[in-house]
């Protein structure tokens, strides 16, 4: 009787009635009763009963046709309006549904009554609904407090006995609104959130947990907290879309975007970083960082960007990345986070950068033909050596070397044969020298050539060797061969050395006497 006796309250609500009884025709005691107990009910309805035939205004009748078919009254005592209130009908064949023909009224309030006298004074939104174990038919409302009427703008009579599709709509899950209904109906505590409607069309995203409190061989009883989540709806809403926002301008950089978390791993990946990792999003996600980017330093040593970003806020610097199909150069840049939300790590492929500047470093210090340092690179080398002897007292030497017959090569074989012959003479002569020794092309048939830590005698012995290679070597042209020779000019670098001007105009004036003195010829 528990279910109608909440109903009955319910409905001494809505009629404004002191107290409510519901009973057969001619009985003595009602079937169940609410504001008021089991003996005061008893005398109630003798009195209605004694008082009916006067046409006493003090008590409102319904009459019922009670589950069993038998037939019901249900009074009303000292009602502040009318009993034709569509609500109040709809409950009026709710009570003569649920209350049991056979039962009797017990000596305690129910404890369906205390809860909705505890729900009434609660400050959530509460329901107390009923749901059929036929799932095809809709819950409906028992029992409403004041606050989700506020929450929803209805009077507890609009919505008393009414589906709770009531306040469902366009954007109402109908999927899961099925998926909480069949946890309802196994007697299950369900939690979701879903968006319902006020009775002005808004919609109101709330929370909801229901909590079946009893059930009867139709329906099952249960509470329902709604709690208005539509702010925050709105605000995980806003930063979902921020997020997105993010994750879309973050897919556009050219650059590779690697987001980490507080603990190492990996959140995000962009488009450009999954191409240069050669990874997937799928398979990034959760990896620890260290995982994803194998950053090395020049020593082959790892690089722990994240702990450099969380030390000093922001990481740069430059490393190689171990990939799939090899080894890139990568400039990074490592950002933390600021409160503990982890780094954002951004690589960029320098590989071409860095190849591009080495050839570039290379032009601008060698000679493209033949491969050698050229002559700016030389004196720079020289005035290094210099500086060393004046400082460190060092000894060194340079070689002016000038070809013999090169003229005549380009004269009879054309400059393409001259190029060539240039092309292999230079490997001829450093193939002689010490790896820490300096071969340059200084002019156009003319090279310098920097011993280090060598004595004017040493020097004398290794020109000697580089002038018979030279000797040796023979250029062919469509059949036909020359030969070739080297004068070369020596002058010591040593703690009186003014400048590397002044050494190589020493080693240029020797290499001249050397020509003069017949060619092929060594001087210094």
């Amino acid at each position: 009787m528990e279910s109608t006796t909440a109903l009955l309250r319910i409905a001494a609500r809505v009629a404004g009635a002191s107290a409510v009884l519901v009973a057969r025709p001619n009985d003595a005691v009602p079937l169940a009763a609410w504001g008021c107990d089991p003996d005061a009910a008893g005398a109630l309805l003798r009195a209605v009963r004694y008082a009916f035939p006067l046409g006493s205004w003090s008590f409102r009748q319904i009459e019922l046709t009670l589950r069993d078919g038998s037939a019901g009254e249900l009074f009303f005592i000292a009602p502040s309006s009318d009993l034709d209130d569509p609500a109040l009908l709809a409950l009026a064949q709710e009570i003569a549904r649920l209350c049991d023909p056979a039962g009797s009224m017990g000596r305690e309030a129910s404890a369906i009554e205390r809860l909705t006298e505890t729900v009434e004074q609660l400050g959530e939104a509460i329901a107390i609904l009923g749901t059929p174990h036929d799932l095809n038919a809709p819950s409906h409302f028992l029992h409403v407090n004041l606050t989700f009427g506020a929450l929803f703008g209805y009077s507890p009579a609009e919505l008393v006995g009414k589906s709770t599709e009531l306040i469902w709509g366009p954007l109402t899950d109908t999927r899961q609104m099925a998926w909480l209904r069949a946890r309802v109906a196994e007697r299950q505590a369900v939690r979701a959130a879903v968006v319902f409607y006020a009775k002005d069309g808004t919609p109101v995203w709330v929370e909801v947990a229901t909590t079946p409190v009893r059930q009867d061989e139709r329906d099952i009883h249960h509470v329902v907290t709604y709690r208005d989540v539509t702010s925050r709806k709105q605000f995980v809403d806003a930063l979902a879309g921020e997020q997105h926002k993010l994750q879309t301008t973050l897919a556009a950089i050219a650059d590779a975007v690697v987001t980490v978390l507080s603990d190492g791993r990996v959140e995000f990946v962009n488009e450009a970083a999954q191409l240069l990792l050669g990874v997937d999003l799928v398979d990034a996600y959760g990896q620890h960082v260290s995982d994803v980017i194998c950053l090395l330093d020049d020593d082959a040593k790892p690089i722990d960007v994240i702990a450099g970003a969380a030390q000093h806020g922001v990481h740069r610097g430059r490393g190689h990345v171990a990939i799939k199909s090899g080894i890139i150069d990568v400039a990074f840049v490592a950002s933390r986070i600021p409160d503990e939300h982890g780094s954002v790590v951004v690589l960029r492929d320098v590989t071409a950068e860095n190849s591009l500047a080495k050839r570039l470093s290379f032009e601008a210090s060698h000679d493209p033909l033949t491969g050698l340092q050229n002559r700016r690179a030389f004196f720079e080398l020289l005035e290094e050596a210099v500086r060393g002897a004046r400082e460190r007292g060092e000894q060194h030497a340079v070689a002016f070397l000038d070809l013999d017959r090169f003229k005549v090569v380009n004269d009879q074989f054309g400059h393409a044969a001259g190029d060539r012959l240039l092309r292999e003479v230079g490997p001829i002569m450093g193939r002689i020298v010490r790896g820490a020794d300096v071969l340059a092309r200084i002019g156009g048939d003319e090279f310098g050539l920097l011993l280090t830590n060598c004595g004017i005698d040493d020097a004398r012995h290794v020109a000697d060797k580089v002038r018979n290679a030279v000797e040796e070597y023979r250029i062919e042209h469509e059949g036909q061969w020359l030969g070739i020779g080297v004068c070369i000019g020596l002058a010591p670098i040593n703690a009186k050395t003014a400048s590397a001007a002044a050494v190589i105009a020493a080693a240029d004036a020797a290499c001249y006497r050397a020509k003069a003195a017949g060619r092929n010829a060594i001087v210094g």
